[in-house]
């Protein structure tokens, strides 16, 4: 793990008037340690590295690993103690709904066919509702902004990267639509959860014509203000997402044995 190996989205707690160099240093310093752990490098219950050992290993003064060490603990990673350090915490202490602890969890192999599958479970309890709420408080701009995220995805099918990210819009829309504070504070997780599910539909083969349809439902039932057909478009759209993430974690998991 090297020092350069940083998350675009870190949530660091840094102190503006720090310069750009320090800033950079703890957010690499909290990237590297913050994979390691996800990875299980360091696992529950191991202590890290002392400070200066860190320091050496990456290149860093001690008060730049002091800082990364109390982002990790803010999100949940790790607890320090006086004689024993810093110890690592258990799984079930993270804050999973940090973008920068699932982009870590995602990467790391052991964790991610695990993971992806929960991400559906996850969809299928959220979106739904969240749809019909969608269909029920949209304003008209709302409802315009979610058909131009739909056909955008149309229009850029097939090119990548624009799809990708008309795709996450238009969902990341229909939560804003919900009018559901607590519901829009997890947008930046669920975003990315997001990308990583348009990934690997990209990655099943399927055209993304396969999933244009049900995205043209729940615009529609959202702009006519049906939420039992928004919610049945969703759950329509994510049963064959489901199918096909699947399959696809059945031909990864072939491929490596």
């Amino acid at each position: 793990m090297g020092i350069s190996d940083q998350s675009a989205n870190s949530g660091a707690r840094t102190n503006p008037r720090k310069s750009p160099r320090s800033v950079s240093v703890v957010e690499g310093l909290v990237s590297a340690l913050g994979r390691g752990i996800a990875s299980g490098v360091w696992k529950p219950d191991d202590s890290l590295p002392t400070e200066p050992e860190i320091a050496h290993r990456f290149g860093a003064g001690r008060n730049a690993v002091r800082e990364a060490i109390k982002i990790l603990a803010a999100k949940g990673f790790v607890r320090t103690e006086r004689r024993a350090g810093t110890i690592v915490r258990p799984e079930f202490c993270w804050n999973l709904l940090d973008s920068e602890v699932l982009s870590w969890m995602l990467s790391a192999l052991a964790n991610r066919d695990n993971l992806l599958e929960e991400l559906s479970e996850l969809r299928a309890i959220i979106e739904p509702p969240v749809a019909a709420l969608a269909a029920t408080h949209a304003s008209a701009m709302e409802t315009l902004r979610i058909f131009e995220a739909y056909h955008q995805l149309e229009k850029r099918q097939n090119e990548m990267q624009k799809a990708f990210d008309a795709d996450v819009l238009f969902h990341e829309l229909i939560f804003e639509a919900s009018h559901n504070r607590l519901l829009i504070a997890t947008v930046p997780a669920f975003s990315l959860l997001l990308r990583t599910s348009f990934e690997i539909s990209v990655r099943t083969g399927e055209p993304l014509s396969h999933y244009l349809k049900e995205h043209k439902q729940i615009a529609d039932a959202i702009s006519r203000r049906d939420p039992e057909a928004a919610r049945r478009a969703t759950r329509k759209l994510l049963a064959r997402n489901t199918t096909d993430l699947s399959e696809l974690i059945k031909r990864e998991r072939r491929s490596r044995k």
